[in-house]
């Protein structure tokens, strides 16, 4: 007969049944790992990426370290050509000032209380009036070893040259009426300068130079080459003689229509030195001398 299995024992009452699972190996506890919860594991791994981001700049830092890479770029040349002389921080300025500024240009002025020097009674009468330019005033000032810190400017000038007499040399005894003929005799000075000025003068065409010039002096001898030759050309060309001519059309008129009677206007020989004014004698520039005979410059 064949074999029986024995049937299992009676299971004690109140006691759960207990099933092996065969996908799930049984292992000790000293071999199982402390499972911390999900949020606790979130918190750790956000405050780990906050630590590293704030410890290395972010993108629009070093888009902020880049752009002044790039203007230090930029300027480098600038400060080195202030350094060097070739132009000014004042004038650097304001070409910055000119590109950014959308404001229409505007002047301050600042000036100071006016002083009178003095006060001198002029009993001229201005006959004629000559308008004189000259083009083309090139200077060139020669300084420096070898000419190494020389430059030039070319000017142009625009001045007037006016004439006439000195009323405060005519007296009584210069005045004879003749009852007979009714006839006044009139005895006046020579013509003269009355006054010389340049009216406009301008600078262009300056050289190029690598030092620190000053620019005012050879405008400054420009002016007195132009004043002083507008002065000995309008004599040259008979500005005296046209003024003399004029003083008597205009005094004669004057005086028959003020008196009804013939009038004679009688000019003694003029002198070979005619004295002129003092703003037909210019100032020669400060520090500079000229030698007359040759027309050479020199700087004291």
């Amino acid at each position: 007969m064949p074999e029986q299995n024995p049937e299992p024992p009676p299971r004690p009452p109140n006691l759960p049944e207990i099933h092996n699972s065969p996908a799930t190996p049984s292992r000790p506890d000293s071999a199982l790992a402390t499972v911390e919860p999900e949020s606790t594991i979130t918190s750790a791994a956000q405050e780990h990426d906050h630590t590293t981001t704030a410890r290395r700049p972010s993108g629009c830092a070093w888009g902020i370290i880049g752009a002044l890479g790039c203007l230090l770029v930029l300027l480098l040349p600038l400060l080195v050509a202030v350094l060097a002389g070739v132009t000014t921080l004042g004038t650097l300025l304001s070409s910055v000032e000119g590109i950014f500024s959308t404001a229409p240009p505007a002047a301050r002025v600042t000036t100071t209380q006016t002083i009178v020097n003095s006060v001198q009674p002029l009993g001229q009468l201005v006959s004629v009036s000559a308008q004189l330019a000259k083009a083309d005033i090139h200077v060139g000032i020669q300084q420096g070893a070898l000419n190494s810190c020389g430059f030039s400017a070319s000017h142009v000038a625009q001045g007037t040259i006016e004439g006439g007499i000195d009323l405060t040399r005519v007296d009584e005894e210069a005045i004879h009426y003749n009852p007979t003929t009714d006839t006044y005799t009139i005895t006046l000075p020579s013509p003269q300068l009355t006054s010389c000025r340049i009216d406009f003068i301008r600078q262009y065409s300056r050289s190029f130079t690598a030092c620190s010039v000053d620019w005012d002096e050879a405008r400054l001898i420009a002016n007195y080459i132009a004043l002083s030759d507008f002065r000995d050309d309008a004599v040259e060309s008979g500005l005296l003689s046209r003024a003399q001519q004029e003083i008597r059309v205009i005094v004669s008129n004057f005086v028959q229509a003020l008196t009804g009677g013939n009038v004679v206007i009688i000019f003694p020989e003029a002198p070979e030195n005619i004295p002129a004014p003092a703003s037909c004698v210019p100032d020669m520039p400060e520090g500079w001398s000229r030698n007359e005979q040759t027309g050479e410059w020199l700087k004291r």
